[in-house]
């Protein structure tokens, strides 16, 4: 039996307590700060076994040392979780979707999907980018800063993140906008908390989603161009995708390349506007943004919990677990550990203790990590340097636990003064 590699392992505990809260937060889609309710659910259990088994992590030793553990991994039984009395029946079509894509798989497959695509995502692949986001996201803030007042998530969060993936696999500008509220619906059908409604609607944007790329990846074939999914559908090497696989790696790509990038630049811009003096900071220290990319998303993280399935028989957090037992860290409240942060529940844009688990850990690290990252950069550093901004109204957020993210953040964006701090 494989072991706990961390080097303070916690000893793992049923509590009723503990298992209502997780089930309250779970539940509550809405929450606008669900990091209480994640120190409660430490302090009272820092590893819970649930009634039906699970283990439940929200320390950040813990997480990472499952994440990175070889006998925990990927399967479509993580679709079988679902919270108290919350429906778990995910549709068929959706999970057939998914089953193809390195989402759910673990290795030899899950490495061979990665290597096809992961050149296009390294360090020096994306710094290359810079100056191609930097006069998109200029472009994006000029035209909000040219209104009166507007909705930063449609105005930037949002069309930033999507015109830049769909720049990298080659997805045409006329389709982009138009069927994201596709993946929208697809992602709100993968909440553990979905209701039926939500699934079918989820299967059905699936559906159409996978006839759009099926078309788009026989253009590419057809007439290639200096894009990924030409490469793709170009590879003739013996690990080359399969149909199947290419469509649902294409789907995967877009999907994840702008729904994680959307939620760090809204909830990110939301807590710089709450911590004006961080804001101030910033202004005062561009040096600092790059930093402060990595605080907001340990912050507010856009992904808050991981689900892992066991694969063989493992000891973590001190009990005993065999194959098919499932595994969730909470990486929003790993993120907020005191045992690994200072004031973990502070936002602090020079933050020395840095490191996070906003992209996971382990083989699944999220594989747009760096994207993500330069776009943060990017927009901070033009935002500090040439614009005043404020909130025009209440904020809401997207309905979702597992992704989090604002549904509007209206503001008001105004040039600064040359030189002005």
């Amino acid at each position: 039996m494989a072991s706990d590699p961390s080097p303070a392992a916690t000893a793992a505990c049923a509590a009723p307590d503990a298992e209502r809260l997780l089930f309250e937060l779970m539940l509550d889609p809405l929450n606008d700060d669900p990091y209480v309710g994640y120190r409660t659910l430490r302090e009272l259990a820092p590893a819970l076994v649930t009634g039906d088994g699970t283990l439940v992590l929200t320390r950040f030793d813990d997480c990472d040392a499952a994440l990175r553990h070889r006998a925990v991994g990927k399967s479509d039984q993580l679709f079988d979780f679902s919270p108290g009395d919350a429906p778990a029946e995910c549709s068929g079509s959706l999970i057939d979707l998914l089953r193809h894509s390195m989402l759910l798989a673990n290795p030899p497959d899950h490495t061979r999907l990665r290597r096809l695509v992961s050149s296009a995502f390294t360090g020096r692949h994306v710094e290359a980018l810079r100056d191609a986001v930097t006069i998109r996201t200029s472009a994006l803030l000029e035209a909000l800063a040219a209104e009166p007042s507007g909705d930063f998530m449609a105005a930037v969060a949002l069309p930033l993140p999507v015109n830049v993936i769909s720049d990298l696999l080659g997805i045409p500008e006329s389709d982009r906008l138009s069927f994201t509220p596709r993946v929208h619906a697809l992602v709100a059908a993968l909440e553990p908390t979905a209701a039926p409604e939500l699934r079918e609607q989820g299967a059905t944007a699936g559906e159409e989603l996978v006839e759009y790329f099926s078309v788009l990846l026989a253009d590419k074939r057809a007439r290639p161009a200096e894009d990924l999914l030409s490469r793709l559908v170009a590879s003739h090497d013996a690990d080359a995708l399969d149909e199947a696989e290419m469509i649902s790696t294409a789907l995967l790509l877009f999907a994840a390349g702008f729904e994680t990038t959307t939620n760090l630049l809204g909830n990110g811009l939301h807590a710089l506007l709450r911590h004006p003096g961080q804001l101030r900071k910033l202004r005062e220290h561009p040096e600092l943004v790059p930093a402060a990319v990595e605080e907001l998303l340990r912050y507010d993280s856009p992904v808050q919990f991981g689900a892992r399935i066991v694969l063989e028989p493992v000891t973590l957090a001190g009990v005993d677990l065999g194959p098919g037992r499932l595994v969730l860290t909470m990486l929003g409240a790993a993120n907020h550990d005191p045992q690994r942060f200072g004031e973990a529940d502070e936002l602090d844009v020079g933050r020395l203790d840095g490191g996070h688990l906003a992209f996971a850990s382990g083989i699944h690290f999220c594989l747009g990590a760096h994207l993500t990252r330069l776009e943060g950069q990017v927009f901070l550093e033009l935002l500090t340097r040439h614009y005043d901004v404020a909130l025009a109204g209440e904020p809401t957020r997207r309905p979702g636990f597992s992704l989090r993210g604002l549904e509007h953040l209206p503001l008001t964006l105004s040039p600064r003064p040359a030189g002005g701090l």
